[in-house]
């Protein structure tokens, strides 16, 4: 690359094709941008290497993030769904398998396993 060379970016598309093309700082590349959009769009060669018109830089494209999401189909969502749902089950048995394995209150110790020499509390009734 020589010292004149433009540096890489987004520039006004010198063919006209569109409103945007990427310069890699060497030659015009195909992606492009047109009414906000990616496209790719095929250079002529001979138009390939001429330089950008300093000053006519344009902002990069961004890519719309609901194309990024569709394309894989919304599995994100039902995988995310499935986890939580799964971890909502193990909450209830685990809340469930609580209340039924034991019956003594809090903070009391049932008689069978009270230590030696001491009186389990009486069951409140």
């Amino acid at each position: 690359m020589t010292s004149d060379s433009s540096p890489p970016g987004w520039y006004t598309d010198p063919t006209g094709q569109s409103d945007g093309r990427y310069w890699n700082g060497t030659a015009w590349t195909q992606m492009s941008t047109r009414g906000g959009q990616m496209v790719n769009l095929p250079i002529d060669p001979s138009m390939a290497q001429l330089q950008p018109v300093p000053g006519t830089q344009v902002q990069a494209p961004t890519p719309p993030a609901a194309a990024t999401s569709s394309s894989s189909g919304g599995s994100g969502g039902v995988i995310i769904a499935v986890v939580v749902g799964i971890l909502l089950l193990v909450a209830v048995f685990v809340a469930v398998d609580d209340t039924n394995g034991s019956s003594t209150p809090e903070g009391t110790v049932p008689a069978e396993q009270a230590p030696a020499g001491t009186q389990a509390p009486a069951p409140e009734e």
